[in-house]
């Protein structure tokens, strides 16, 4: 199966490939060009138009900007809007679905889907679990329960195994910083309050590997969080859950869902527990998965899962040409430039985010 992008390339699928889609979280979180993806076929410009007129009523009537206007019809307008709270988040959000509708109403084989923290909700409303206006009902409120109850603290990288983050953590001795997210085996995200955690980064960068603060204002994935995640499970416990039409793997449970659970629940561990990616891209390779889909803006899990498995051919439709099996991944770099912050709209192309 041949499918046609608007860059003018080609990704070769065979008659019996399965897809995992990859759901990116607040982090990937850029200007996404949407103008681009209503070009990909002769369908996209109505999908992408009815993505954006569902998340928009999902949105409060009052204080957001039309994203149609911003993402759509002028997208030279993104940038400032993005400024406000929760901008750049519905944004990643409605991109995330419209890229996933696309890609699907093109002919891409989906098998799978795979959310990275925020992304676990545009992962369920793929699989038909939540609505499109439901899932940025959901979206909303969460991102007003990680800026009130996450203050005062953030997120940064160190281009370093999970064992050697933690000995730098053990290093600076500041227990208050924990693994968030586990994206790549040797790429792994550090949350914590903000002095112990800029001590954090300089130790690692210290020790030669290199460490960034990311521009995620706020805790996420962190035990302080806890009654973050009661609270927004009390928002969005009332929105229906429906039957999983695809499976869905978490990296925070480690395991594909079952409509036997509490997808509300499972969504409000997000914001206490780690994730943990490379273990469940592979889990979802066993399971059949033989080809990787960024469905969002950027192509940072794609990134993710080809250090994770070089061997699986991957796609992002709004960032790259395809990597088939056999060509290398770019070398992560270990200098240390110094602990700054990286803008979420200048970090699309690191696969660290969260």
């Amino acid at each position: 199966m041949s499918i046609s992008f608007p860059l003018g390339w080609t990704q070769e699928f065979k008659p019996d490939d399965l897809c995992a889609f990859l759901f990116p979280g607040t982090g990937s979180a850029g200007a996404p060009d949407l103008q681009q993806l209503s070009r990909t076929g002769p369908a996209a410009p109505r999908i992408v138009a009815d993505v954006l007129d569902a998340v928009q009523e999902g949105l409060p009537r009052t204080g957001w900007p039309s994203l149609r206007t911003i993402l759509l019809d002028e997208p030279g307008k993104y940038r400032a809007a993005a400024r406000q709270q929760g901008v750049a988040q519905l944004s990643a959000y409605a991109t995330s679905v419209a890229v996933d509708r696309v890609l699907r109403a093109e002919g891409v084989p989906l098998g799978y889907a795979v959310g990275q923290s925020f992304g676990e909700i545009a992962a369920l409303v793929s699989a038909g679990v939540f609505t499109i206006s439901d899932g940025a009902r959901m979206a909303v409120s969460l991102v007003g329960v990680l800026a009130r109850r996450g203050a005062g603290g953030g997120m940064g990288l160190m281009e370093a195994t999970e064992d050697g983050t933690l000995a730098c953590i053990e290093s600076a001795g500041v227990p208050e910083v924990v693994v968030a997210c586990l994206n790549a085996p040797g790429v792994t995200v550090v949350s914590g309050p903000e002095g112990p955690l800029e001590t954090a980064l300089e130790t690692a960068q210290a020790a030669g590997i290199r460490a960034v603060r990311l521009a995620v204002p706020y805790l996420s994935h962190h035990p302080a969080m806890a009654g973050a995640d009661d609270e927004w499970y009390e928002m969005i416990r009332s929105f229906p859950q429906r039957p999983l039409e695809v499976a869905v793997y978490s990296p925070v449970r480690g395991r594909a869902y079952r409509d036997d659970d509490d997808l509300h629940r499972a969504l409000t561990d997000c914001i206490v527990k780690p994730v943990r990616l490379p273990q469940i891209l592979r889990a979802v390779h066993e399971a059949g998965a033989t080809a990787f889909a960024e469905a969002g803006a950027g192509n940072a899990l794609c990134q993710c899962a080809r250090l994770t498995l070089p061997e699986v051919p991957t796609l992002a439709p709004l960032r790259e040409r395809p990597r088939l099996p056999g060509q290398r991944e770019a070398p992560v770099s270990k200098s240390a430039p110094g602990v700054r912050p990286v803008p979420l709209t200048d970090a699309l192309d690191r696969p660290h985010l969260e």
